[in-house]
């Protein structure tokens, strides 16, 4: 072992003993063909990515062992691809920042405090730093969710897939024979005035389908949805879910399929909407779904056009996450500029974290 791997300011963690909060759970990925581990922070809903080394270290946190012995071990499994004490000390002080980890180290809570602020700031900042797409928190439905998955589960299947590749392509006949019904001034026909209330009414209620459609994927994964409220995009007010749990997925074809129910839902609710379209006579019940039909249609073919395929959006959704990077010789790790308090962890780390060069590592 090369000298270069000890620290000078090691003495200053080594007798700490560090354990991961209980709303903290690690997972596995395959990204790009690479294995990466996601810490899931349960209480947040915040994600933070590392590599394969840092898991090894991550993996030893148990409450029991100090900093030290945690170190040395992982050192018995990675051999050359030890990290350096310095770099250990920055993930630790890493999952620290992000409220991951705590110690034996009493806690501090003007500390705590600060982290609470500094969180409802940085929430705050995001809303005004977006102001044509405010998202105003409304209601947890995750119980709701759980209550009814009995009875949508079943159609989240084998047998839900038939039935929807059954209804939609009756439906994709249905319109190719009322084509000319369906498209003929279909602008003047949806913006007419009478028609704009009426259109308003149901953009509220397809949108609510979508995102149910994208809730219950996650309940189907294991994941869980406790947010659900109105963004305002462009000041049109749009029901959405916080879906963000399938990041935990294993499976990216689990997280495409969360990326891609609310277009299916839609599809589904437009072939249904079609069918009554054409048995029903003229009057309200056939405005409702004609416009349905529209707005169901325009949103399933815009939407993968925005945001690219299911699996890229997932993807992207994925890794919206926050990194947390770690390869011998480097960890990705950003320092504040902003005074605040310190706690006893935080102070026994400073003298190491502040004399290190923080290199930010762009992500792909």
């Amino acid at each position: 072992m090369s000298a270069s791997i000890f620290s000078p300011s090691w003495y200053r963690v080594a007798g700490l003993v560090p354990r991961l909060r209980s709303h903290a759970a690690i997972h596995r990925q395959t990204y790009r063909g690479q294995r990466w581990y996601l810490l899931q922070d349960r209480a947040s809903g915040k994600f933070h990515r590392f590599s394969p080394a840092a898991h090894a270290l991550v993996g030893l946190i148990d409450g029991r062992k100090s900093v030290d012995r945690i170190w040395h071990e992982a050192g018995e499994r990675l051999g050359d691809d030890l990290p350096t004490q310095d770099e250990t000390i920055r993930l630790l002080a890493q999952l620290y920042h992000a409220n991951a980890l705590v110690t034996d180290a009493s806690p501090d809570a003007t500390e705590l405090a600060f982290r609470g602020q500094r969180l409802r700031d940085r929430q705050l900042w995001g809303q005004l730093k977006s102001p044509l797409a405010l998202k105003i928190p409304l209601i947890d439905p995750d119980r709701f969710l759980d209550a009814a998955l009995p009875w949508v589960r079943p159609w989240l299947g084998l047998a839900g897939a038939v039935l929807w590749l059954a209804v939609v392509a009756a439906a994709g006949v249905l319109a190719a024979r009322h084509f000319d019904a369906l498209t003929t001034n279909v602008a003047d026909r949806v913006l007419v005035a009478e028609n704009l209330l009426l259109l308003w009414f149901v953009f509220p209620l397809v949108k609510i389908l979508h995102e149910l459609g994208h809730a219950f994927a996650v309940k189907r994964g294991g994941g869980e949805v406790h947010e659900m409220g109105v963004m305002f995009l462009v000041g049109i007010p749009v029901p959405y879910v916080d879906a963000t749990s399938s990041t935990a997925f294993q499976s990216r074809w689990q997280r495409a399929a969360v990326g891609a129910a609310g277009v299916i839902t839609e599809l589904f609710v437009a072939s249904l909407a079609l069918f009554v379209w054409v048995s029903v006579e003229p009057g309200l019940v056939r405005a409702i779904a004609f416009n349905t039909v529209v707005i169901a249609s325009v949103s399933s073919i815009g939407t993968p056009a925005f945001s690219s395929s299911p699996i890229v959006w997932s993807e992207r959704l994925t890794y919206r996450a926050r990194n947390i990077r770690f390869t011998t010789g480097s960890v990705s790790f950003a320092l504040s500029n902003q005074k605040r308090p310190t706690s006893v962890f935080m102070k026994s780390m400073k003298a190491t974290v502040t004399t290190t060069i923080p290199r930010m590592s762009s992500h792909q």
